[in-house]
């Protein structure tokens, strides 16, 4: 068990599972401290991230909740709220109404571009880190990110398809374009 210190003493996986957690909660603290800066909770942030960050077709209610690892329900009432302030807005799929699309109001986009900085907090943390260090944490969180999404314990998100640098020609998705 993670949480008994003389467990932790003779077991690397508790210690390092006792470090993650630690580090999650003050990720989840940092978050917040920054998301009440905004008049926004953190999931709200993300959501209004997604959208600003992903195609207009794949901004659905649905891969925002897949990105988060939340229910559609979740999803919904955090889009919800965000329309209520009228950062964003709903829209069925032309071509299948059971697809519920997301966009940014011009409010929304004005929002999401202040968002700039959000999560600025731990990237300077890591920054004072030598980058051979880094590259060895992220050589092992990448490990433990596998292990987790092949237990179904955590979602992998942001598939590239998504990104808003992928255009559809034809129904055929083409090569990144990096110039807008």
């Amino acid at each position: 068990m993670i949480f008994d210190p003389q467990e932790r003493t003779g077991n690397r996986a508790a210690r390092v599972s006792m470090a993650l957690f630690r580090m999650s909660q003050a990720i989840k603290k940092l978050t917040q401290t920054e998301s009440d800066a905004q008049g926004l909770s953190p999931v709200q942030i993300q959501a209004l991230l997604f959208a600003f960050n992903t195609r207009n077709d794949v901004a659905s209610i649905g891969n925002f909740a897949k990105s988060i690892g939340a229910t559609h329900v979740t999803a919904v009432k955090i889009v919800n709220g965000l329309v209520q302030k009228g950062l964003m807005t709903k829209k069925k799929m032309s071509g299948d109404r059971r697809v519920t699309l997301l966009d940014l109001t011009a409010k929304g986009r004005e929002a999401a571009l202040k968002l700039e900085d959000w999560g600025h907090t731990l990237e300077d943390a890591l920054q004072s880190i030598p980058d051979s260090v880094l590259a060895s944490f992220e050589l092992g969180l990448g490990v433990i990110v596998s292990a987790m999404h092949q237990r179904g314990n955590l979602v992998i998100s942001e598939p590239c398809p998504g990104c808003v640098h992928f255009r559809r020609t034809f129904g055929r998705t083409r090569l990144p374009i990096f110039a807008k």
